[in-house]
């Protein structure tokens, strides 16, 4: 079999408590399984911090949040097979915690280290997870008369740890999308249109009545600006969009369901929402959005989400 070697990668980038961490070690452990697009290609340098976060999944436990002062620098080569031949790729969590997310967007500046990512063949993936306490909403002042039936009232905003109040969480996204389209226009081309995944983890959480529409539909709902935004970019990135659910359900809060994924098989749950043929579908191979970002999957073709 022929080997053909691809300089493609893929960027994890999150807020906090996005959902982040949790997705990479159902990613290690669905690679390991290996039935799904995507396989490993050896092994990362940091196979033990993986293993140890895959282990949490497997004993019913969801992996406890990154700390900020834990690197968490993650490299993991994959590849897949098409035609007799196998190309190469590998998925990359810089160093760079969900709270630096927010700095990034505070400071309007970000490491060299982490812009050397931004290459030719470079997607990435933005999390953001349902039901988050982090999931900072926009304040609803239009439609605030017609709930309540007075104007908006004074509300304290959330604050971080230094005091200053925290941005809605799609101002970040979007602001991030833009600091994306930039640095791929100065690092590799103009014209170069990179996949970007939306990622909506915790899927299974979401609401039953919004289930049926799709991650897009949620995110139209939930965080409008972001949506608008991607709708208008179409012509600088190739969007899709990913429900993510490492367990199917919540291991954290449903015993019984805890108890059934335990009499089950660990190493194979999960599943993942998407839209890729152009009606919603729901897919076990938990590396389809890395796949996609590679380019190691169809294109989306774009279509009803009823």
């Amino acid at each position: 079999m022929e080997k053909q070697e691809q300089s493609r990668s893929v960027l994890l980038i999150g807020v906090q408590d996005a959902g982040k961490t949790n997705f990479l070690f159902r990613f290690w452990l669905s690679l390991e399984a290996g039935d799904g697009i995507l396989t490993r290609a050896g092994l990362p340098l940091d196979i033990d911090y993986l293993k140890t976060g895959a282990d949490h999944l497997l004993k019913g436990e969801f992996a406890p949040h990154t700390p900020q002062d834990v690197h968490d620098k993650t490299e993991i080569p994959v590849k897949t097979t098409s035609g007799g031949h196998e190309f190469l790729g590998s998925l990359v969590v810089p160093d760079l915690p969900g709270e630096q997310v927010l700095s990034v967007f505070q400071t309007r500046q970000w490491s060299s280290e982490w812009e050397d990512q931004i290459r030719s063949g470079c997607g990435c993936l933005l999390f953001v997870r349902v039901d988050s306490p982090e999931l900072i909403a926009p304040l609803d002042w239009m439609n605030c008369p017609g709930i309540l039936g007075s104007p908006m009232p004074e509300v304290t905003p959330e604050t971080d740890q230094a005091g200053k109040a925290k941005p809605p969480t799609q101002v970040v996204l979007v602001d991030w999308l833009q600091f994306l389209r930039k640095a791929f226009t100065e690092r590799v081309s103009g014209t170069y249109k990179p996949r970007v995944g939306i990622v909506v983890a915790a899927w299974d959480l979401a609401p039953n009545e919004q289930k049926a529409s799709g991650p897009e539909a949620w995110i139209a709902s939930n965080l409008p600006l972001l949506s608008q935004f991607i709708q208008a970019g179409d012509d600088e990135f190739e969007f899709a969009y990913f429900g993510v659910s490492v367990a199917s359900g919540d291991l954290a809060a449903d015993a019984g369901f805890k108890a059934d994924y335990l009499k089950g098989d660990p190493r194979r749950a999960g599943e993942v929402v998407h839209s890729l043929s152009g009606t919603v579908e729901t897919s076990t191979d938990i590396t389809l959005p890395v796949a996609w970002a590679l380019g190691f999957a169809p294109a989306t073709k774009h279509g009803s989400t009823d």
